[in-house]
């Protein structure tokens, strides 16, 4: 599906950024409480939990990578023991990724939705939310995928926003919608112009093959 691969790369650096940081993330929280009820220490079993939790998270992503959704079963085991973890999230998203890929988009809305739902990562939920949006234009529930779209709220993701609903659009057959939103995400913050200039282009073409026809039904009729 158009779209995943830009987003893809803003996944992944939040992935590496997690593996790098991530420790560094749970012993300051550690260090947090401790000054709060008065210890002097870093519990290094905390350290170690997540350590484990990262290794695990490699074998499953891996397992997902090299086997599809054939690993699904292993995959949501994993999310369901760690939901409340960064992991869990990214699993999610990697799952549905490879469902998209298979078009199980009925799979891919499934785990979408739970991310769009339990996620509390402000850089995940407008991705996951935008991608939700596209799964559901696939399955035709198109008033859904609006209304997620409406969700997203930063204003970095204005434009993708506005291109998505685009995309609705046009598979709506709405033209001047499609038009007015992709006008609106090319004005927008990190507009990828090219593609946004060669979509209205598409459109103008489609106007002129519209007005074509008319005319030539128009001719017919006369006769």
């Amino acid at each position: 599906m158009e779209g995943y691969a830009t987003e893809e790369q803003q996944v992944e650096a939040l992935k590496s950024w997690w593996k790098s940081h991530g420790n560094a993330v749970i012993f300051g929280t550690v260090l947090g409480l401790a000054g709060l009820v008065g210890f002097r220490y870093y519990n290094d079993s905390q350290l170690a939990a997540q350590e484990e939790l990262s290794a695990a998270y490699d074998t499953v992503v891996t397992e997902l990578s090299e086997n599809g959704l054939a690993a699904k079963a292993t995959t949501q085991t994993f999310i369901d023991a760690n939901s409340g973890n960064a992991y869990a999230t990214l699993t999610a998203l990697q799952l549905a990724a490879e469902a998209v890929k298979k078009q199980d988009f009925a799979e891919a809305e499934t785990q979408l939705s739970w991310v769009a739902t339990n996620s509390n990562q402000a850089s995940i939920l407008p991705i996951a939310k935008i991608r939700l949006a596209r799964v559901q234009a696939q399955l035709q529930n198109f008033d859904a995928a609006l209304a997620t779209l409406d969700k997203v709220t930063l204003d970095t993701f204005a434009s993708k926003k506005a291109e998505v609903k685009g995309d609705i659009y046009v598979q709506q057959g709405d033209l001047n919608a499609a038009r007015s939103a992709y006008e609106t995400a090319l004005a927008g913050v990190g507009a990828n112009t090219q593609l946004l200039q060669l979509k209205l282009d598409d459109l103008a073409i489609a106007d002129v093959a519209d007005d074509l026809d008319a005319a030539i039904a128009g001719e017919l009729n006369d006769q």
